[in-house]
């Protein structure tokens, strides 16, 4: 059977070899996605010879994975032996699943609220044609409106970047439930987790001001020669065309080298959704609810 222990800052070189060897990097099983959420959603882990497990604790308990090289698995019969009959593992890649259909002890069930959103980053530089129209509107009438300037992420900004998202998350809590504000603050310990490591990561990320003052951030991270994944992307609302422009800006100037973009699930939630899929993926990354029978 498994073995799982806790996840813990030690495991970043082992885990991120088995990350690197995953035929296909989601974002979801970064290291940094991992290990910057503990407070809020602990985490154990369970190596092998070619795949490593994961077991999340409260508030959602429950196996996800593999990551690792799961196309040099050469016995999945002994790696399945490791669940019992009733047992769900979450957040299959898809890639995995094509390996295992056909199974007949094993049901998968996708699980849409999970799929990563993938983007062209040529695309949203250039926002060429119909379908950008909309956004194309939105980064002009900001870069237009105002008197602006756009600044690599650098340490000499971090306090900044602090101050401005505390400002951010005490606006939204007026707005928000008791849960969701106390989800907002949880993700404030992550993004203090990532500025006090960034040197630890391969992160990059760009402020945008308006009279010298942030009104929006963006966070990334890459995930491979090809991918770079944004963590954060947090802006002022009321400057028309802000989140367009902070997208656009970081894309342009500091992640042009890039393939593709992920920029995460939306979780379910309506308006993540719409939003996400106003900026035309090219591509999801599916993940699958997968029972033993």
């Amino acid at each position: 059977m498994f073995e799982f222990r806790k996840l813990t800052w030690e495991d970043k070189d082992i885990y991120t070899d088995y990350y690197q060897k995953s035929p296909i990097h989601y974002a979801e099983y970064s290291f940094f996605a991992l290990w910057a959420w503990q407070h809020a959603y602990p985490i154990e882990i369970s190596f092998d010879e070619n795949l490593c497990w994961l077991k999340s604790g409260e508030p959602l308990p429950g196996i996800f994975g593999p990551v690792g090289d799961w196309e040099n698995v050469k016995d999945w019969d002994k790696v399945l032996s490791n669940f019992k009959t009733g047992d769900l593992i979450y957040d299959v890649p898809e890639a995995v699943k094509k390996i295992l259909d056909g199974r007949s002890d094993l049901r998968f069930t996708d699980d849409r609220d999970q799929h990563e959103y993938v983007y062209s980053v040529k695309d949203l530089i250039s926002l060429k044609g119909k379908n950008f129209a909309h956004k194309r509107n939105r980064v002009r009438a900001f870069l237009d409106g105002y008197e602006w300037d756009y600044y690599p992420m650098e340490k000499k900004y971090f306090d900044e970047v602090i101050d401005f998202q505390e400002r951010w998350r005490l606006r939204r809590d007026e707005t928000m439930n008791q849960d969701e504000a106390a989800s907002l603050l949880d993700e404030d310990t992550v993004i203090q987790n990532a500025l006090k490591k960034w040197d630890d990561f391969n992160f990059s990320g760009g402020i945008l001001k308006v009279d010298e003052k942030i009104i929006a951030y963006t966070i990334a991270q890459k995930l491979d020669e090809k991918n770079i994944d944004i963590h954060f992307e947090k802006a002022f609302g009321e400057y028309t065309g802000s989140y367009q422009a902070i997208n656009y800006l970081f894309l342009k100037n500091q992640a042009s080298n890039f393939e593709l973009v992920n920029r995460e699930e939306d979780m379910g939630e309506p308006g993540l959704r719409e939003a996400k899929l106003s900026y035309n993926p090219i591509m999801m990354l599916k993940k699958y609810q997968t029972e033993i029978l």
